[in-house]
């Protein structure tokens, strides 16, 4: 009898859930449509100048990139990398990824990340290099305004995480 109590509160509490994200997105993140013009990957990328000692040996200097990955049936992948030198220390890497849903709704963007990855290669500190999940905090739905125009995809992220413009790759 208790098994059967808890998969119907498991059950309801699924269902009301999914009714909630209806409500509020107009129908459940993952049957969303993403108009066309949006689907498809896109990007940008960074630079700032290069580190060269004595010798005239020159390593690169510090830059990131980020891509946007929209499919037409509301799936959503953001990847966002970030490199440094750090004088007399070495190369210092980042990868975050994360992998969700996205809803559109006229000039907003909802992205809902579900799961989340970061990758780190620390030339300073080996002891924090390696691949670590994203914990539920750094998963949350954020609004992002969007706007298309002259081939480009302008995003803006009130975080300023995901800002920028990008292009098609």
């Amino acid at each position: 009898m208790g098994i059967a109590i808890s998969l119907c509160t498991a059950r309801c509490v699924q269902a009301i859930v999914l009714c909630t994200m209806t409500a509020w997105l107009g129908a459940p993140a993952w049957a969303q449509s993403v108009p066309a013009a949006l689907v498809g990957k896109w990007g940008y990328a960074v630079a700032s100048g290069n580190y060269c000692n004595q010798l005239g040996q020159c390593a690169p200097g510090s830059g990131g990139s980020q891509s946007l990955t929209l499919t037409a049936d509301g799936r959503a992948e953001h990847a966002l990398f970030e490199s440094a030198l750090v004088d007399g220390c070495g190369q210092v890497q980042t990868l975050t990824r994360k992998i969700g849903t996205v809803a559109v709704r006229g000039s907003s963007l909802v992205f809902a990340p579900q799961s989340g990855m970061y990758t780190a290669k620390n030339g300073c500190r080996p002891d924090l290099t390696g691949t670590w999940r994203l914990p539920a905090g750094d998963l949350a739905p954020i609004s992002i305004g969007w706007q298309l125009g002259g081939g480009t995809l302008r995003l803006v992220d009130p975080t300023g995480r995901m800002s920028g413009i990008y292009s098609r790759r």
